[in-house]
């Protein structure tokens, strides 16, 4: 059978319903060049789908990628994603019609460095990529202008060569042992594809378990910072409470010493009348009402603080509880039906999109929109990896990038540019946010008014 030498090359874009837009390669490549933009997918990610296509309109090569567009509709300028590099180099695929396609997808990349770029395909029943992929090619390609091979006849059965010195095979026998080989081809496809779709299924759940750890990392050090916080306050009560124990120590070998003090001089002025007598009686009544009323009240002190301690011991332990339930709560999600609540989702075609400086585009599933409503901002910053305090001093910075370090005698911010870091998680506060060249707590730098005025 002869196989068509005339190749074509065409771009697919998916939204939540399947294949939206479709076009010649040479009509994307105008599109990276800012030479047109794409309206409807203004301030949004895009998936999309690079085909090398034969002259039948089958799909020979198929890599699956995203890319940005700003509100404007314009695509990412710094967009270099090398599709035909990744569609020569790609692993082997499912079969579209011309024998097993070679494919480049997240769980499938050729190039580990653009395997963020990448998308994988879904293969459920009713919602298969591949087979949307085939039969638009099919449908679409004409009117796109994909070459087609006229003089190719697909319509002629193909005809074996018998060889005469060969033995001669029964035509059951022969029919039988083509069905068998056939079906030997049909299921070493199947379980490429089924291995595939695990591969996909594992690194969709793997990301997901990441985001579950990353979650709990956060909660496990609040409630550590709690508990550290408790514990210092409990060894301060304790600290407080062995003083009082050594003052009143102290107050009573004061009395003891007074008391011998006392009698001491009671007995040295017997002879002194009884005047003295009674003057040194009610001293001792004075001494011994304020010993008592000391003690009374250290007494009081001493009972409020250990009832303090009682207390903090005891929400140390319901803290520990609390960090025990948590830890059986993250299991107890790691190990729930995440991965089939998402499948209903993505059947029901849901797709929220928000942008923040630094994360990009956010997809935000529709588990979290509630998580995002209470605080955008915290969301954007667990998805750039850095706290919220980090990321709303890094996005301070980025609005206006200017020297922070106090100066002059009101200790005002110095105020001049400075170069703007990009990244969150490159922004070192104190660091990033001085002027190295201006401010005279910051280490010379002349190279810096160099960038600034290129910039």
């Amino acid at each position: 059978m002869s196989l068509s030498a005339v190749t074509s090359e065409a771009i697919l874009f998916f939204d939540h319903r399947g294949i939206s837009k479709s076009m010649l390669y040479a009509d994307f490549e105008a599109i990276l060049d800012g030479m047109v933009g794409v309206p409807e997918f203004a301030d949004k990610e895009v998936r999309g789908a690079y085909c090398l296509v034969n002259g039948q309109l089958k799909v020979r090569s198929l890599v699956l990628f995203t890319i940005d567009f700003d509100e404007d509709g314009m695509a990412d300028t710094t967009w270099n994603v090398p599709l035909r590099h990744l569609a020569e180099h790609g692993g082997q695929g499912p079969d579209m019609g011309a024998g097993p396609i070679r494919l480049a997808c997240r769980s499938q990349c050729p190039v580990a460095w653009h395997q963020d770029q990448l998308w994988d395909p879904s293969m459920k029943p009713g919602a298969n990529d591949f087979l949307s992929i085939r039969d638009t090619i099919r449908e679409r390609g004409p009117k796109m202008g994909l070459e087609m091979d006229d003089n190719l006849d697909t319509s002629a059965p193909t005809v074996p060569v018998l060889d005469a010195s060969a033995p001669t095979i029964a035509p059951e026998e022969d029919t039988t042992r083509k069905k068998a080989d056939e079906e030997r081809v049909r299921l070493a496809r199947i379980i490429k594809e089924l291995r595939l779709r695990v591969q996909t299924l594992e690194n969709s759940q793997s990301e997901e378990a990441a985001k579950l750890r990353y979650a709990a990392q956060q909660k496990e050090e609040i409630l550590n910072a709690q508990l550290e916080k408790v514990m210092g306050q409990f060894k301060a009560l304790k600290s407080q409470n062995g003083a009082l124990r050594e003052q009143n120590d102290s107050l009573k070998a004061q009395i003891l010493s007074l008391n011998h003090s006392l009698e001491e001089q009671s007995r040295r002025s017997q002879d002194q009348g009884s005047e003295l007598e009674v003057l040194t009686e009610q001293y001792k009544l004075a001494l011994e009402q304020r010993l008592e009323e000391e003690r009374a009240k250290l007494s009081e002190d001493i009972h409020a603080k250990e009832m303090d301690i009682l207390t903090r011991d005891d929400v140390i332990n319901q803290l520990k509880e609390e960090i025990g339930e948590l830890k059986r709560n993250q299991m107890r999600e790691a190990n729930s039906g995440a991965q089939k609540v998402l499948e209903k989702l993505e059947d029901l075609g849901l797709s929220f999109i928000a942008f923040h400086p630094g994360a990009g585009h956010i997809s935000i599933p529709a588990d979290q929109i509630s998580s995002y409503m209470e605080n955008p901002v915290a969301f954007a910053a667990r998805k750039c990896l850095v706290t919220e305090d980090h990321y709303r001093a890094w996005l301070a910075h980025y609005e206006n990038p200017v020297c922070q370090v106090p100066v002059g005698a009101e200790k005002q911010a110095c105020g001049k540019r400075v170069i703007r870091v990009e990244v969150p998680n490159q922004f070192k506060p104190g660091v990033s946010d001085c002027n190295a060249n201006r401010c005279p707590h910051c280490r010379n730098d002349s190279a810096i008014d160099n960038v600034l005025r290129f910039r």
